[in-house]
């Protein structure tokens, strides 16, 4: 009995010397991955546009209610409620851009990471971003009470800018 216990072990201890010494596992660079294949691509586009129709509407629903913000009366930026709904909306735009871009090159890689940042710049798009600029140079908020993903984008893009007054401290 002891000797087939020691032949079972010697084969067990052999394929586990053969396994890590003679058969290493494939490089992985070597394989390619597999293809994707979801309603995007069964019908011929790209496997990012599958959830695409939803995402235009949600978008524009976004851009919507930004320059609905935007173009509210500036003093009521000045109220506590006001400002707090401010900086919430500038937040919630640059975190949606970020969102989308981050989870589409994590997912899909460069190209679709690509396609969403071109989709987050239409002329609505500019048109906030000069709005959030002229409101910033305004004084009605500063880069330091947004979150990161809001704070580095409208660093550049107000970088050098001289806020002129801080109307609210009247």
């Amino acid at each position: 009995m002891k000797l087939v216990l020691y032949f079972i072990g010697g084969l067990v201890l052999a394929n586990i010397v053969a396994a890590t010494l003679v058969w290493p596992p494939p490089d992985k660079a070597s394989v390619p991955p597999a293809p994707i294949v979801n309603a995007a691509t069964r019908q011929g586009q790209d496997p990012w546009m599958a959830n695409e129709r939803y995402l235009v509407d949600s978008r524009a629903h976004i851009r919507k209610r930004m320059l609905e913000t935007l173009g509210k009366p500036w003093s009521t930026w000045c109220t506590a409620d006001g400002h707090k709904h401010l900086i919430e909306a500038i937040d919630n735009y640059y975190y949606q851009r970020h969102a989308e871009a981050w989870s589409k090159a994590n997912t899909y890689g460069e190209e679709a990471r690509r396609f969403a940042i071109k989709a987050w710049t239409t002329t609505d798009d500019n048109r906030i971003e000069r709005l959030v600029s002229e409101t910033y140079d305004r004084g009605y908020f500063s880069l330091d009470e947004l979150r990161p993903h809001a704070r580095t984008p409208l660093s550049a893009l107000v970088q050098g800018a001289q806020v002129h007054a801080r109307p609210c401290e009247s």
